[in-house]
């Protein structure tokens, strides 16, 4: 997606103080991977767009992990539960609900975590933040990030919580850790859309540095030929 999309998205909507800091410490540090002959390149997403295509992409995880806990448990026994301890039942519906939000912080602290370990200045270079219009919380980095290093830092959260967390949940027979991970993993969507989109571009160069969009859904490349 070329600038002048980006410029017309950021329009539709008032940006953060945040996000105005970012701007201008993406132009400086910008500038500076422009002056040592890299060109740059646009991968964003809208975050509707991200929300509607990146569960497609999930599906085959989910299903996996469902697959998985119905031929180790003899099925998800949600009929036997209601039948026998509705209580729990509830008790895990709640669970559900309230781990949501300390989750949902959770996984952006480990997009943080593993960038940090290859950002310039270390955890100083991880920002933290929520877009109320589209009830988004978001992890930044605001230095440049090789290839490997961006996609680690990616794709961990749903790693973590979706993918481990689901397998630990068939081992353990845990419905409602089940339902959990799956969640998680279906809220790493966006992660791997965006990653899905970075291994799908293809340079002209190999020399490649990436910077998370100091406003929009997504990343820019900028790539020595």
């Amino acid at each position: 997606m070329g600038m002048k999309d980006n410029k017309e998205k950021t329009k539709e909507r008032k940006l953060t103080e945040a996000e105005i800091r970012r701007a201008e410490n993406f132009k400086v540090k910008e500038k500076a991977i422009l002056d040592k002959g890299y060109e740059r390149k646009d991968l964003t997403i809208s975050i509707a767009k991200a929300n509607l295509v990146g569960p497609l992409l999930i599906l085959p995880f989910a299903i996996a992990l469902a697959a998985g806990y119905y031929l180790r448990n003899g099925g998800f026994g949600i009929s036997k539960l209601l039948d026998e301890n509705i209580a729990l039942y509830f008790i895990y519906l709640v669970l559900v609900i309230v781990t949501a939000i300390p989750l949902a912080v959770i996984h952006e602290r480990i997009h943080g975590f593993c960038w940090s370990l290859s950002a310039e200045n270390g955890s100083k270079d991880i920002e933290y933040g929520f877009i109320k219009e589209q009830l988004t919380p978001y992890c930044t980095c605001l230095s440049p990030l090789k290839k490997s290093a961006y996609i680690f830092g990616s794709l961990m959260p749903m790693t973590i919580l979706g993918i481990i967390l689901g397998i630990v949940s068939i081992f353990v027979g845990n419905i409602c850790l089940f339902v959990i991970a799956l969640l998680q993993a279906f809220g790493g969507s966006g992660d791997i859309l965006i990653t899905s989109m970075l291994l799908r571009y293809k340079t002209s160069g190999k020399d490649v540095i990436l910077m998370d969009h100091p406003t929009e859904c997504g990343l820019v490349a900028f790539e020595k030929k």
